[in-house]
């Protein structure tokens, strides 16, 4: 049942909270399956969204399945709409759009295809809509994940892998942004041959390619883009507060360091051995285990998105 919250009434266009990750494993899909079945629950009018088109898993740890798929949206003919994968669940005020089978033909979905997808995410009705995309740097991950300036989450755990690999993830992100910014062969050949911001800067300021009034405006742009850049960093797979801490700071340090953004610390997630259990049974913690910490976690970070 999908019932009119009390939020909808003061909010015209819905919030979009994207959540993405530098390699899978992290508990991205966890996270924002988890949160949006907190957030409904408190009479918010949720849609999630699994934009993994690829490895779907979303309807798994939600415990629903759908006949429809996010491929129909891509596969439609003419003007395309999102309303009609839109599927009830079993969770009051929450919908859900079902990841895609992970066939070929919408894998790699072309870009007028994703900017349809992305104009159609803005017109859904709903209070929040919660994007869970697929791992990595894939285009895909990377163009949806630029649909919000400040409700972009970055989902890491305490381990150096997953700390690189958001960074990777990041820099990803502001690097494709660049690049539709300009939209310049001479900028995008730059891009590729630079790991961080400022070498990417020093190459621009370095080239023959432009003119010195070019190069200074040009390098004013590109920090600016990176600074408009305002994601949030969401620790998991934590035992305490202070490795939480630990990862976020090392993250927020790299960032600002080499790529001029400055992310936000949103909150953590405690490690803890009921989310396989949750996974396995089709029930998300905050629901089979509402009294441990890891639940009060989740309701912690929707209190400081304004959620809950």
């Amino acid at each position: 049942m999908y019932l009119c919250a009390e939020p909808s009434l003061h909010r015209k266009a819905p919030e979009i909270l994207v959540v993405g990750s530098g390699k899978g494993g992290v508990g991205k899909s966890c996270f924002a399956v988890n949160t949006a079945v907190a957030v409904a629950r408190k009479g918010w009018r949720v849609i999630l969204v699994d934009a993994d088109l690829g490895c779907s898993n979303v309807e798994t740890i939600l415990g629903t399945r759908s006949e429809r798929r996010l491929d129909e949206f891509f596969l439609q003919e003419g003007r395309k709409d999102l309303a009609p994968v839109l599927c009830d669940t079993h969770y009051e005020n929450l919908r859900l759009i079902p990841g895609a089978t992970g066939l070929l033909d919408v894998t790699n979905p072309k870009f007028a295809q994703k900017v349809a997808f992305i104009r159609e995410l803005r017109r859904l009705d709903a209070d929040l809509i919660i994007v869970d995309l697929e791992a990595g740097t894939h285009l895909n991950a990377l163009d949806v994940f630029l649909v919000t300036k400040t409700n972009g989450v970055v989902m890491i755990t305490p381990e150096k892998t997953s700390i690189d690999n958001a960074f990777k993830f990041l820099r990803a992100v502001l690097f494709r942004k660049i690049a539709r910014f300009y939209q310049s062969p001479e900028v995008a050949v730059l891009l590729k041959r630079n790991e961080t911001l400022d070498d990417f800067i020093a190459c621009i300021r370095g080239s023959e390619v432009f003119d010195e009034p070019t190069r200074d405006r040009v390098c004013g742009e590109i920090v600016a883009l990176a600074q408009a850049i305002r994601p949030k960093i969401v620790v998991n797979k934590a035992h305490n507060a202070y490795e939480a801490q630990i990862a976020a700071n090392i993250f927020t340090k790299y960032t600002r360091q080499h790529l001029r953004i400055e992310p936000a610390n949103l909150g953590f997630l405690y490690f803890d051995k009921c989310v396989p259990e949750a996974v396995n049974s089709g029930t998300p913690f905050v629901v089979s285990h509402p009294q441990l910490k890891i639940s009060g976690c989740v309701t912690d970070i929707a209190n400081r998105l304004g959620y809950v």
